[in-house]
């Protein structure tokens, strides 16, 4: 409800000098804090460029990328010796299929993939000085590289999804500070939620090995798989708002211009709406979790998430009949969201 909360104020909360520091200008700028009439401009424009019909094209595409990197998970792990999920496969897999409908060079991916997610420690609010030194050396980095894909794009147009929004910017839709906002936000997230599933997933499908031997034994269930892994291992665990009026909130009176912090994973975890909220139960056939969010701010890239997943699971587990963990993966650390920036496991067929 926009009435009730700001994305935007509650950005600019973050720090007096938010406006010094190009990292939170280009978060601050981004459809997640955007307030009306801004976000439904901006929001509306991506919509029409990212569509369900382009993404639903593609689907070969994701396919593709998943044989690839199976095999090379194959090749890897034929001696016994351990492989990171998160480097092989939880990583390379979405930022190669972002990066085929964006249009850029797949072997650009690793060194994007690391600078968003050097940008992505300022999103909650919550950070280190040493965090917003990297998010803004992060960000001038990227902002640099997108400047050269959008002089390139300008020159030579083609049919992909940069393409469609740098001819949007020049209808006048969008300004410059606007479309690179949307550019780094659209690039960034269109990895992480599918990097932070498949990681935590695998992870999750490890540790319950009864639910993995009944997927493996039954594909119908994925589509419930996909929706109870959302919930169960929600990448996106808190979202910030500042309120712009008094609202009661479960019995709680919370006055004007207080920062909220809505705990997704909670709600997640909510044995109103979950029985036994705790438990993975892959064919739960309540799919009302709220790991894309909700309202004017759902994430529409979760029908490219929901996709991916839905196509690696399957075939992750039936080409590896055994999937263990081999040391102690390693977590993210920024708040707001949850993944791992390793998951050694040894995988036999």
């Amino acid at each position: 409800m926009p009435d009730v909360h700001s994305g935007a104020r509650a950005a600019a909360q973050m720090r007096e000098d938010w406006a010094e520091h190009i990292s939170l200008r280009m978060y601050l700028n981004s459809m997640v804090t955007l307030n009306a009439p801004d976000h439904g401009r901006v929001r509306g424009l991506a919509a029409r460029v990212f569509t369900p019909n382009k993404i639903k094209k593609m689907q070969p595409a994701v396919e593709k990328r998943t044989d690839e990197l199976i095999n090379e998970l194959i090749e890897r792990s034929a001696g016994g010796e351990p492989v990171d999920i998160v480097e092989l496969l939880a990583m390379p897999f979405p930022v190669a299929v972002i990066s085929d409908m964006l249009g850029l060079p797949y072997e650009d991916g690793k060194r994007t993939w690391e600078l968003a997610d050097d940008w992505s420690r300022v999103f909650s609010g919550v950070y280190t000085e040493e965090d917003l030194v990297a998010a803004d050396a992060a960000a001038e980095e990227l902002t640099g590289y997108f400047i050269d894909v959008i002089k390139a794009v300008r020159a030579e147009p083609k049919d992909d999804l940069m393409s469609a929004l740098v001819q949007e910017a020049a209808n006048g839709k969008l300004d410059e500070e606007e479309l690179m906002a949307l550019i780094l936000f659209l690039f960034t997230a269109g990895f992480a939620a599918t990097t932070n599933l498949i990681a935590t997933g695998v992870l999750a499908l490890i540790e319950h090995p009864d639910e993995l031997k009944r997927w493996r034994a039954d594909k119908s269930i994925t589509p419930t798989a996909v929706e109870e892994l959302l919930r169960h291992t929600a990448h996106t665990t808190a979202s910030s708002r500042l309120t712009t009026r008094p609202v009661t909130i479960g019995g709680t009176d919370i006055p004007e211009g207080v920062l909220v912090l809505a705990l997704l994973s909670a709600a997640n975890r909510d044995p109103a709406r979950f029985p036994d909220p705790h438990r993975l139960d892959l064919s739960r056939d309540n799919g009302a979790h709220l790991s894309f969010s909700a309202g004017g701010h759902f994430c529409f890239g979760g029908t490219l998430a929901r996709m991916e997943a839905a196509d690696l699971f399957p075939k992750l587990i039936d080409t590896f009949t055994n999937i263990e963990l081999a040391g102690t993966p390693g977590r993210r650390a920024i708040m707001g969201l949850t993944g791992y920036t390793s998951l050694p496991v040894t995988l036999g067929r």
